[in-house]
């Protein structure tokens, strides 16, 4: 079995230290930013993250995958975090692979992810690659509240225990869903989030489709698709594969980990050729 170059560490967020693990190839091409999806999607994608990011590096391109502030490994509390600490710390991240390399950038969105695009975090990656993109912020927050009762929603169910020491926090502007403890004002950023910042990126946009071969997608997909072409190089591929983020138990969607790879194999294809001309242009 061929042996992973691994680096395990703490990078220095904007408020506190996150998770990081990067796998940097003997000789990389592109860099690949994998931003974790929301809540509970983040850990019913984690095993998935971890084979695209493998994939990645055995294709050439050094990945990068992260715990947002408040969650998994990253310090901090989830009740002490908002949308906008989410998103510096994704800017941050893109920021320094720029200053750092001439590598191209591309950042990997699975699901709710999507919601934490900016416009100047576009304008800093060369293409996006998107899996199943929830761009509907409102949706995403009224299918997440419906976990738990309308009961369970309100701050009388946290605990002392669960509660802040950041002194700052309006308890009564504090809500526990299904067990993560927040500002309700998260949950109101979320659901003003929408497709519109992808629809005026101009790059290349890869987007992953679980359809099945006889399934029709729905109009408002349709119009999701219509306006991220409306500048964007977008590349749509099917997915008639295993919903792995919805399954009560692992599950592996192996077609779509090949076609992905796929995508690798040709992103560094492209990146090696336009490179020798650049090269070969220079030396005459």
């Amino acid at each position: 079995m061929t042996t992973v170059s691994t680096d395990v560490e703490f990078y220095q967020g904007i408020k506190g230290s996150l998770f990081r693990i990067i796998r940097t190839p003997e000789k990389s091409h592109a860099h690949l930013l994998f931003i974790a999806p929301l809540f509970e999607q983040a850990n019913q994608t984690r095993h998935h993250i971890t084979r695209s990011a493998i994939n990645a590096y055995h294709q050439g391109i050094q990945s990068i995958v992260f715990d947002h502030y408040g969650t998994g490994d990253s310090h901090g509390e989830l009740i002490d975090t908002n949308l906008e600490l989410w998103q510096q710390d994704i800017l941050c991240q893109l920021r320094e692979l720029k200053a750092q390399s001439t590598h191209a950038i591309y950042l990997s969105l699975p699901l709710s992810a999507v919601l934490l695009l900016t416009e100047e975090m576009l304008g800093l990656t060369d293409g996006v690659m998107l899996l199943q993109p929830d761009f509907n912020g409102k949706r995403f927050v009224q299918q997440f509240k419906r976990i738990a009762l309308a009961a369970q929603l309100t701050k009388d169910n946290i605990t002392q225990g669960n509660k802040s020491n950041n002194t700052d926090v309006d308890e009564e502007r504090i809500i526990e869903i299904a067990g993560y403890v927040m500002q309700s004002e998260l949950l109101n950023e979320l659901a003003g989030q929408n497709i519109n910042k992808l629809a005026d990126f101009n790059a290349d946009c890869y987007w992953f489709e679980w359809q099945e071969k006889s399934e029709v997608l729905s109009p408002s997909r349709i119009k999701q698709q219509v306006l991220a072409n409306k500048y964007n190089k977008l590349s749509i591929q099917q997915v008639d594969d295993v919903k792995f983020w919805q399954a009560t138990e692992l599950q592996v969607a192996q077609s779509f980990l090949t076609q992905e790879q796929s995508l690798f194999s040709q992103l560094t294809l492209s990146i090696s050729t336009s490179t020798s001309v650049s090269s070969e242009a220079e030396t005459k």
